[in-house]
């Protein structure tokens, strides 16, 4: 009989973001992606990684990794694992491209194996687990979907993918093996979900192009574009609409240079000889002759587009009669900065074009109709919904049943829990694996991370501030000598009740026993708790308290 095979996802299944998936099969395990979110708040850090410890105590067992495409929400934490865990890394040329550059500025060596579509890899010697690289298309280039064959069966894992027959660059879906492997049976199928609340099909890449000619042609100033600066086929078009409007063309943000210049030595994209343009050179032409890319799309205040928007910029300013251009989607959490972001651009004077039809953007994420398309190509016993927040997921697994599913057949998973299959079909796990969220900042990513309870601190303090209750005892008898003096930062309704907490604190530490007295840890203790106690009824809210007892 052969072994059971168990999915765990570890980070992407609840959010947008974040994906990592581990497949389990008797003694060896394959990983598929590992990749970070970008939170919505600002508190100190970058990014947002996995916890992996799952993996890391199973680290002699992971057979590989195999990286479906190359954006950071698929491959940014691989720093993280990889310091932990010694396995070869699979991706086709574009992602490993992606991946170098990351991973040497963690200072990490890591065995980095280059696949082809269509070619197979195994997750170690002799495993039980093999993959298959299946050409997908994306807003990326060489993107790929995973077919997995184990002993339960072979499992198709989709990436992120969108259904485009005629793409910008590279090679269209293969329809035809993702059909194939249908009629060979597929036993479930993990399917990327981020716009299963959307009606219809995407629009082709090859779409936006003629907005783009059109809004760099008529634009009197200069034109900024804000994209993804990894959505290369995105990169192809706008040099081809700063060509046919005769601007030359510079970049900003260090993601987008970094970018560029990886899809130009790999002969993804090239322009002309006249275009490129340094940031010194680009302030002194003519603002009808300059186009810009930029970083920046998603409102991040360190990126190129922020600090142009906030005039921070040490190379280049937006001025009045300049056109911004966001090509891009927001993702879901990045509304209210990207307003923030649009906003202060207006305020400079630039006419910015960011929901504009025709089409500025066009996604690369498969929308109701390409995903029901996608299950009625591959003809699964199961599904899982991947990639998406849970009503993404939940909706995915909706348009399976319509698919002719069966509902029990259609597993709505959340981080952390397990899916078994066997001979006798599939079940949820009681156990769980370790799942939650590791903050980091970029620059030191990989090498150590903000640990949870910091950024609840900051969290707490950015809500309700901090008070700062200073006492002054006598060593010997635990008499009061000086205070509580009383500091705020942040706290709202201060002023109003210090009196009342400090009453409230004297009264705690007259009821306090005389060995209790004594005793800082305890005074401090009962100092900490009569300050949140007394600003909760006085102002309902619950800043954070820190006591300071001082022993005379």
């Amino acid at each position: 009989m052969p072994p059971p095979v168990r999915i765990v996802p570890l980070g992407g299944l609840g959010e947008v973001g974040m994906n990592c998936l581990a497949v389990e099969a008797g003694d060896r395990i394959a990983v598929i992606d590992c990749g970070v979110l970008f939170p919505e708040e600002n508190l100190g850090v970058d990014v947002v990684a996995p916890d992996l410890s799952w993996l890391v105590e199973r680290r002699d067992r992971v057979g590989g990794i195999f990286l479906t495409h190359g954006h950071e929400d698929h491959v940014g934490a691989l720093p993280f694992l990889l310091r932990h865990v010694q396995a070869p890394v699979f991706g086709t040329r574009f992602t490993l491209a992606m991946v170098r550059g990351r991973l040497a500025a963690a200072g990490i060596d890591a065995d980095l194996r280059e696949v082809a579509p269509g070619e197979v890899r195994s997750a170690g010697e002799g495993a039980p687990i093999s993959v298959e690289f299946v050409a997908v298309t994306h807003s990326i280039p060489d993107a790929c979907a995973l077919a997995l064959s184990t002993p339960q069966g072979t499992l198709l894992h989709t990436g992120d993918f969108k259904i485009d027959e005629r793409p910008v660059a590279g090679p269209p879906i293969d329809l035809a093996r993702l059909g194939a492997l249908g009629r060979a049976g597929v036993r479930l199928l993990l399917s990327d979900s981020t716009n299963a609340e959307r009606p219809g099909s995407t629009l082709g890449e090859a779409a936006v192009g003629p907005a783009l000619r059109d809004a760099l042609g008529d634009a009197r100033g200069r034109v900024f574009v804000a994209t993804f600066s990894s959505n290369v086929h995105r990169l192809v078009q706008v040099v081809a609409a700063a060509a046919a409007s005769g601007r030359r063309l510079a970049l900003l943000g260090r993601g987008m240079v970094e970018n560029f210049e990886i899809a130009r030595s790999l002969g993804y994209l090239t322009e002309p000889a006249w275009m490129p343009v340094a940031p010194d050179e680009a302030r002194r032409l003519p603002p009808r002759e300059l186009a810009v890319l930029t970083t920046g799309s998603q409102g991040e205040p360190r990126a190129a587009l922020g600090r142009l928007a906030r005039g921070e910029h040490p190379d280049l300013a937006v001025s009045p009669g300049d056109t911004v251009i966001l090509s891009s989607r927001q993702i879901p959490g990045n509304e209210l900065a990207v307003g923030r972001l649009v906003d202060e651009l207006c305020r400079r004077g630039a006419e910015v074009l960011w929901d504009a039809t025709p089409p500025l953007h066009a996604t690369g994420h498969a929308q109701a109709d390409e995903l029901r398309r996608m299950i009625e190509l591959v003809r699964p016993e199961r599904l899982v919904p991947i990639h998406g927040q849970y009503r993404q997921l939940a909706r995915h697994a909706a348009i399976g049943r319509a698919a002719g599913l069966p509902a029990e057949r259609c597993h709505v998973l959340s981080d952390g829990q397990i899916l078994e299959l066997d001979d006798d079909g599939a079940r949820v796990l009681p156990e769980r694996a370790p799942s939650g969220r590791v903050y980091a900042v970029r620059d030191e990513l990989g090498a150590s991370d903000v640990p949870h309870l910091v950024v609840q601190d900051r969290r707490l303090l950015a809500e309700a501030g901090l008070c700062i209750a200073v006492l002054a005892v006598a060593r010997d008898t635990g008499a009061v000598v000086r205070g509580p003096d009383l500091f705020s930062v942040g706290v709202a309704g201060f002023p109003a009740c210090e009196a009342e907490v400090r009453g409230e604190a004297l009264r705690a530490l007259e009821a306090l026993g005389p060995a209790a007295r004594t005793d800082a840890a305890e005074v401090q203790e009962a100092l900490r708790g009569a300050v949140r106690r007394a600003f909760r009824r006085a102002t309902g809210r619950r800043p954070s308290v820190l006591a300071v007892v001082l022993e005379l």
